[in-house]
C-alpha cells in the first residue's frame, strides 16, 4: 500500500463510522469521538505519517471541533464554561501524566548506558556467558524480568527503565541496527522478547504492577473481596508459567530471528571486554545511579513515586556528567515517544470522558441477563480483555472498566464472585501487549526501530490470543 493509500485509508474510516447513526443510548458527539480514535488506530497501524504526529494531529482535531464531537450539550451549556480553555487543558493533559515521563525517563537512561559503554560491557558480558544461542538469549531477558518482577509495582521501570537500557545494545553486537533490514537479524527477536514477557510477569505478582493494587482495592470496594498475594499468585501460576517459560520459543518460532547461533562471537564478545579494560569513573557512577533507581522503585514506592525517582536519577546524571544536556536533547527517539504517547493517553482518556466507554459497558450488561454464570464470567472476560484496544493505560482501563464488569457480573444470578474477580484483575498485565500503547513499556519497545509497526499490531494480535486462550483454558477451571 503506497503512501497515499495509508493516508486515506484512515480519513475514509472516521467518515465512514461518522456517518453511520449513533447507536442507541450514545450521545452524538461521542459517537464522533469514537470515529476519530478509530481514524487514530488505523492510522498507527498504517503510519502514513509518524505515530506521534498522527496523535498530535487528532488532538488537535479534537480541540478544533470539541463542541461537536467531545462536549455534551449539558456541559456547553454550564454557566461559566470556556470551551476554547477546557479543549486546551483536555489537549494538554498527557504531557502531566507521570507514566508518560517515566518513559521518556526510560530512554534517558538508555542514552547514559550508551554513553558511558555501561550497556556495551553488560551486553558483552551477557553474549560472553549465553550467546552461543538467539534462543538462550531471549531466556536471559525473561529470566531478568521475572526476578524483578515481585519487587517492581511499576512494569515501565522494571522493562522500560532497567532490561531496555541494556538489551538495546545487545543488537549491535550482531550487526542488527534499528530501523534498518538488519533489524531482523536479531534485534527485534530480542524486544519481542522483553515486551512479551512483561506483560506477563505483570499479570503473575500483585505487586509486579501498580493498577494490579488498584484492581484489588476496587474488588474489595465493590464486591467485597480481599485479595492477598498468594491467593493472586496461585490463582495465576499455573498459566503464568506456561506462558513465561513459552514466551521465548514462541517469539523464536513465529518472529524467528536470521542468526541463530555462531560460538565466535562469544569469543569476540570476550575480546572486546578485554580491551575496554576496568570500569570507568563514568560507568561506575552510572551503575550506582541505576542501583539508586531500583532500589527506590522496589522498596520506596511509597515514599517515592517511580516517575520522581526516575527524574531524580536523571538531574543527577547531568550534574556528574555522565550525560549532557546535549545529549538528552539529541535524543529524538526520547522526545518523539514522549509527544507520541502524550496525546495517545489522552485520546484514550476522551472515551471515558465523552461516555462511550460506560455506554459500551451498558450495553454489554444489557446483553447478559439468562446467560449461565460460567458463560457470563468467560464473556465479560474476554470483553475486558479486548477493549484494551480502546486504552493507552492499563490504570486507566482498570478505573474505567473494572467496576462496571464487576457489577454486570454481581447481577447475574449463581456469578462466584470470588472467582469472577479474580478472573478479570489476572488479566491486566497480559492484556498490555496487544497495542504499541497497551501498557507503560510498549512506546519504549515500539520505539527502539526494532519492531516496526505492522509487525507490532500482528505480533500483539497474535499473542494477546495465546495469551487469553492459555488463561481460559488453565486458569478458568481451576477457579470455577
Amino acid at each position: 500500500m503506497n503512501t497515499f493509500w495509508k493516508a486515506i485509508a484512515p480519513l475514509a474510516v472516521v467518515i465512514l463510522i461518522a456517518i453511520i447513526p449513533a447507536p442507541e443510548g450514545l450521545a452524538q458527539h461521542a459517537w464522533y469521538y469514537f470515529a476519530i480514535f478509530v481514524g487514530v488506530i488505523v492510522g498507527l497501524m498504517l503510519e502514513p505519517i509518524p505515530g506521534a504526529a498522527i496523535g498530535l494531529i487528532a488532538v488537535t482535531l479534537v480541540s478544533v471541533f470539541c463542541e461537536w464531537v467531545f462536549y455534551s450539550p449539558e456541559q456547553l451549556a454550564k454557566p461559566g464554561f470556556n470551551v476554547a480553555n477546557a479543549s486546551l487543558n483536555w489537549a494538554l493533559s498527557g504531557f502531566s501524566n507521570g507514566t508518560v515521563w517515566l518513559i521518556f525517563g526510560a530512554f534517558m537512561f538508555a542514552l547514559g548506558y550508551e554513553k558511558t559503554g555501561l550497556g556495551r560491557r553488560i551486553a558483552l558480558l551477557l553474549v560472553r556467558a549465553m550467546g552461543r544461542r538467539t534462543l538462550t538469549l531471549g531466556y536471559a531477558v525473561m529470566v531478568a524480568d521475572a526476578v524483578l518482577a515481585p519487587f517492581t509495582p511499576s512494569n515501565t521501570a522494571r522493562s522500560g527503565g532497567t532490561i531496555f537500557p541494556v538489551i538495546r545494545n545487545l543488537p549491535p553486537l550482531y550487526d542488527s541496527k534499528p530501523n534498518d533490514p538488519s533489524a531482523r537479524r536479531i534485534g527485534s527477536y530480542i524486544m519481542w522478547t522483553a515486551i512479551a514477557t512483561t506483560c506477563v510477569t505483570s499479570s503473575m505478582f500483585l505487586t509486579a504492577l501498580a493498577p494490579n493494587l488498584l484492581a484489588a482495592e476496587i474488588i474489595r470496594k465493590t464486591v467485597h473481596v480481599d485479595l492477598s498475594w498468594t491467593q493472586w499468585f496461585l490463582a495465576i501460576a499455573p498459566a503464568g508459567i506456561v506462558m513465561l517459560l513459552a514466551v521465548p520459543l514462541l517469539t523464536y518460532v513465529l518472529y524467528p530471528p536470521e542468526v541463530k547461533q555462531g560460538s565466535e562471537v562469544p569469543a569476540w564478545a570476550a575480546q572486546e571486554l578485554k580491551e575496554m579494560g576496568p570500569l570507568s569513573r563514568r560507568e561506575l557512577l552510572l551503575g550506582i545511579l541505576v542501583l539508586i533507581a531500583l532500589g527506590l522503585w522496589i522498596f520506596a514506592d511509597k515514599y517515592v513515586n517511580a516517575t520522581t525517582a526516575a527524574l531524580m536519577v536523571i538531574a543527577f546524571m547531568l550534574v556528574t556528567k555522565v550525560v549532557t544536556w546535549d545529549d538528552m536533547l539529541a535524543n529524538k527517539q526520547a522526545w518523539n515517544t514522549l509527544a507520541w504517547f502524550a496525546t495517545l493517553v489522552v485520546l484514550a482518556d476522551g472515551l471515558s470522558k465523552t461516555g462511550f466507554v460506560k455506554w459500551f459497558a451498558d450495553t454489554m450488561a444489557a446483553h447478559m441477563s439468562g446467560v449461565p454464570p460460567t458463560t457470563a464470567a468467560v464473556v465479560l472476560v474476554l470483553i475486558f480483555f479486548f477493549t484494551h484496544y480502546m486504552f493507552a493505560s492499563v490504570t486507566a482501563h482498570t478505573t474505567a472498566m473494572l467496576p462496571v464488569m464487576l457489577t454486570v457480573g454481581s447481577t447475574i444470578p449463581g456469578m462466584p464472585m470470588e472467582a469472577f474477580a479474580l478472573m478479570l484483575a489476572l488479566t491486566l498485565g497480559i492484556m498490555g501487549i496487544l497495542t504499541p500503547y497497551g501498557t507503560g513499556p510498549s512506546p519504549v519497545y515500539f520505539g527502539s526501530g526494532y519492531l516496526p509497526a505492522g509487525d507490532y499490531w500482528r505480533l500483539g494480535a497474535i499473542f494477546g490470543i495465546i495469551y487469553i486462550v492459555v488463561f481460559l483454558l488453565i486458569s478458568v477451571p481451576l477457579l470455577l
